[in-house]
């Protein structure tokens, strides 16, 4: 960092380049590079950015563009700047607590002294002067005071610490006391000011009392009056946390804080609240940053004037400086909407000038004079931070004692008390209640409950053994609830074989012949489909290393050209074409049997592959069908068979799956793709089962598809005794088709619940689908939608009851999930929505295949503490919430 310059009362640093770099913001999408930084970065007038652009030190995907390029969806914009921080004061940085151990330090703030990097500000702020100070190499903060503004800032050292301690600030649990100086005599006791808040211009971060604003309450007491300067010293609580938000509604009282620059202008004396209170909310967002308001733009104007006049009159000098420049040069001068794209008046006649017309050489910027020592901060002060576990009080500044003898003690108030038991003011924060980290007893999931009894399907005596096709991620759902359809004893020896992520479960005598009898009497949901083995082989190590490094070669490699096949997928053809003429006496043998079984003889075929997650450099599974089907053609050729056009028409089908992970000893992957490498495993040659599913319409097989997938995820629903079920909002029928089902099944009357909202509290058990996020849509409007769903589930599912949650966006869901603790906590609510590890069947049956229970253990422990598991190509994720008791007792 460059090396600061300390001087008596002031801390300098001398000039340096930086560069700010950010995507283009969805509200920047077609408006113009000028008008954006213009009415965006307000720090340089519209002259300098004129200049700037056409100089290059504004760049758009590190090219050159004009002042009227429209940015885009993904444009990436370096501004390269050269920085004058002003100074700010020398006082040092008070520490009042430091604990490396619980990750917490506590600081003093001084004026003047923003909390972030912001604006001008980049090394001057509290952050990097307390890692500086304290040797810290992280410092994270919950929340932020002015720039203005001084007072206690409890910070964290460790990101667990701060988590914490943000989620504490979130539900309103951390008590604030503030102590200012205002203008004229403040009425005695406590003054309850509630009043909402909206952000007006996002430049100077005014705010005003508006009906359309957020919700905000501050109570006030006054401590002392001075009559000789006619001001009050008051003690603030801010219930909540608004930008500017003690300012605000001291203003509103009428009494704004004696100094305040920004809310204490005279022309506020001036403003008509009639008029101020149709501002319209955001609408500075749009182009030219105006807010929309006459009164809201006359205050902005004398706000702006009155800092330009402080400031030697910078703007002026720079919009005249750098228009001169811009003639001189040649560049066109781009008119900008808005008051922010307006000509900066001169001076009024008469105005003293600053002697001297003094500019930086490197960037011509105006240098402007140091601030006045009581320029540097306001009389506000943020004096006592508090909960029910900790408490950190400062002393009075300065200026809030009423003589220099006097007690620099914050003096007991009930406002500002330490509550251990009820709030005696009513302000819902009191009390020792803190939250409870136990996890509830489990309850049995759906598929480990016995099925009722019912007639046997007809089972054929079979000589092979089948494989059946499932949900990927959820095998081990899958062979709980198959067993439970087959009505195996399920304390027998194993005679099933699956691995995580496979999605192939095989079946070996004696079960492989209840399986076909159930598949073909459509008494087998959990299966999307079932086979006869032609033949199954492991995929060759090398072979696969030499298909992922030629894969990654070939990136990023462009061309109008086809690319060849390299090596390793020749190979990989050979290979295929060896094990298919290996296995011939398999194939004879699954096509009797397939013969014996059919219904139709219309003699028709196709081919079909599924390669998984497997990366090949440029083979495409179209290639390899066609590769296979040429196999296919010499050997049915014999038995006048021929190729059907589509896979609809064809009566028999014809799969090779490459199943990642079966039959190897391979570690588990957090990916949808091999980012190590293909993962060993195993190819399969199988031959579809008649009667199901497999050889109908794309329709009908992507309801196969959803109707398997609903299934497994269903059998992990913790349940127990219950019957009410619900899917609330789902989208996905399959969900509550399947639920409904596998309670029927096991003779159960299920009192199942609509979509839509339900009663408070009425179901024992759930599973609802969150929507996914469109491409359009803004992450903070799926952020909401998750926040409804889970509020709805919250509202219906009763206490201690369990609920899976199936998503694509865990890291929004588990937002959502803290968004409503925090509501909880600030409402006392007894009861809440929290993640549970209950999304695994446990120990697997003596007649399961154990590594598959193992695997999916693990995985579940490897993602955020052992509660996602994934499913569908690691495209969908599920999850176990429980309705848990918030407090203690």
């Amino acid at each position: 960092m460059t090396e600061r310059v300390a001087a008596p009362g002031l801390r300098r640093l001398p000039p340096y380049w930086h560069e700010y770099k950010t995507r283009a913001k969805t509200r920047w999408y077609g408006r113009q590079i000028l008008e954006v930084f213009t009415t965006e970065f307000r720090d340089r007038t519209r002259e300098y950015y004129i200049w700037a652009i056409h100089q290059g030190l504004c760049t758009v995907n590190g090219h050159s563009v004009q002042p009227t390029y429209i940015l885009q969806n993904n444009d990436f914009l370096v501004n390269r700047v050269h920085k004058h921080e002003p100074a700010v004061t020398n006082a040092p940085v008070r520490i009042l607590f430091r604990d490396d151990a619980m990750g917490r330090i506590v600081v003093v703030k001084p004026g003047s002294i923003p909390v972030h990097a912001t604006g001008r500000y980049h090394h001057h702020t509290l952050v990097e002067m307390v890692k500086q100070q304290a040797q810290l190499s992280n410092l994270y903060t919950s929340n932020r005071l002015d720039r203005l503004t001084s007072g206690i800032m409890v910070c964290s050292t460790t990101k667990e610490a701060a988590c914490e301690l943000g989620n504490d600030f979130n539900a309103g649990l951390v008590n604030k006391a503030y102590v200012c100086r205002v203008a004229g005599r403040f009425p005695d006791g406590i003054i309850d000011c509630r009043e909402p808040i909206l952000s007006v211009d996002r430049q100077s971060g005014l705010n005003i009392v508006h009906p359309k604003g957020k919700e905000c309450r501050t109570l006030f007491q006054c401590l002392s009056y001075d009559p000789t300067a006619d001001s009050s010293v008051l003690v603030c609580r801010p219930i909540t946390g608004r930008t500017h938000q003690i300012r605000v509604h001291a203003q509103w009282l009428g009494h704004p804080i004696s100094n305040d620059p920004l809310y204490h202008h005279p022309v506020w004396s001036t403003v008509d609240r009639d008029i101020l209170a149709t501002a319209q909310p955001r609408h500075y967002e749009r182009v030219g940053g105006g807010s929309g308001n006459v009164e809201v733009e006359r205050v902005l104007t004398a706000l702006k004037g009155t800092r330009d006049d402080a400031e030697g009159w910078s703007r002026w000098r720079d919009q005249e400086f750098f228009g001169a420049l811009n003639r001189q040069l040649g560049y066109e001068d781009v008119p900008v909407p808005g008051p922010n794209g307006q000509r900066t008046p001169p001076p009024p006649p008469g105005e003293d000038m600053p002697p001297g017309t003094a500019t930086c050489d490197t960037c011509y910027i105006p240098l402007l004079p140091d601030p006045a020592p009581q320029d540097m901060y306001i009389y506000l002060h943020a004096i006592k931070y508090w909960t029910d576990t900790w408490v950190f009080e400062d002393e009075l500044p300065w200026w809030a004692r009423s003589s220099a003898k006097a007690s620099a003690s914050l003096p007991p108030l009930a406002l500002i008390a330490h509550h251990t038991g009820d709030d005696a003011l009513g302000l819902g924060k009191g009390g020792a209640q803190r939250r409870l980290d136990t996890q509830l007893q489990p309850a049995m999931q759906l598929a480990s409950l016995p099925l009722a009894p019912r007639p046997d399907a007809c089972a054929h005596d079979e000589s092979l053994q089948v494989f059946v096709e499932v949900t990927r991620g959820l095998e081990d759902a899958a062979q709980r609830e198959m067993l439970q359809h087959l009505g195996a004893d399920p304390s027998a020896s194993s005679c099933l074989t699956s691995a995580l992520h496979s999605g192939i479960i095989q079946v070996d005598a004696p079960l492989h012949a209840r399986v076909v009898a159930r598949y073909e009497a459509c008494q087998l949901p959990i299966a999307t489909g079932v086979y006869y083995a032609m033949g199954h082989m492991s995929l060759p190590r090398d072979m696969l290393d030499a298909l992922f490094d030629q894969r990654v070669e070939m990136l990023g490699k462009k061309g109008a050209q086809k690319p060849q096949l390299t090596l390793a997928e020749q190979a990989l053809l050979q290979w295929l074409t060896q094990q298919w003429h290996a296995h011939q006496a398999q194939r004879d043998k699954a096509l009797d049997l397939w013969m014996k079984r059919a219904s139709r003889r219309t003699r028709t075929w196709c081919v079909v592959v599924d390669r998984s997650s497997y990366v090949l450099p440029s083979l495409s599974t179209q290639a390899l069908e066609t590769h296979l089907a040429s196999l296919v053609t010499g050997w049915l050729d014999s038995h006048s068979w021929t190729p059907a056009s589509t896979r609809a028409e064809a009566d028999m089908v014809i799969k090779c799956t490459m199943a990642p992970r079966f039959g190897a000893l391979s570690p588990l992957q957090l990916g949808p793709r091999a980012h190590k490498g293909n993962p060993p495993g195993t190819c399969f040659f199988q031959l579809h089962v008649p009667g199901g599913p497999c050889n109908v319409a794309a329709d009908a097989l992507r309801t196969s598809l959803a109707r398997s997938r609903a299934h497994a995820v269903c059998a992990l629903l913790p349940l127990g005794d219950g019957t009410c079920v619900g899917t609330l909002h789902s989208k996905d029928s399959h969900l509550a088709d399947a639920l409904r089902a596998m309670l029927h099944a096991r003779g159960r009357m299920t009192a199942q619940v609509p979509y839509g909202s339900t009663s408070a509290h009425a179901l024992h058990g759930a599973v609802v689908e969150l929507p996914e996020s469109a491409r359009d849509e803004p992450h903070a409007l799926l952020f909401d939608h998750f926040v409804t769903e889970l509020e709805c589930l919250s509202h219906a599912l009763a206490p201690g009851k369990f609920a899976l949650v199936l998503t694509s966006e865990t890291k929004t869901c588990m937002r959502a999930l803290r968004e409503l603790e925090n509501r909880a906590r600030r409402e006392h609510s007894p009861y809440v929505l929290r993640m549970d590890t209950g999304v695994t069947l446990g120990d697997a049956w003596p007649a399961e295949h154990a590594a598959t229970f193992k695997d999916a253990q693990q995985e579940a422990s490897l993602r955020s503490g052992g509660t996602w598991r994934a499913l569908a190509h690691h495209r969908s994720f599920l999850a176990c919430v429980a309705q848990a008791p918030l407090y203690s007792t």
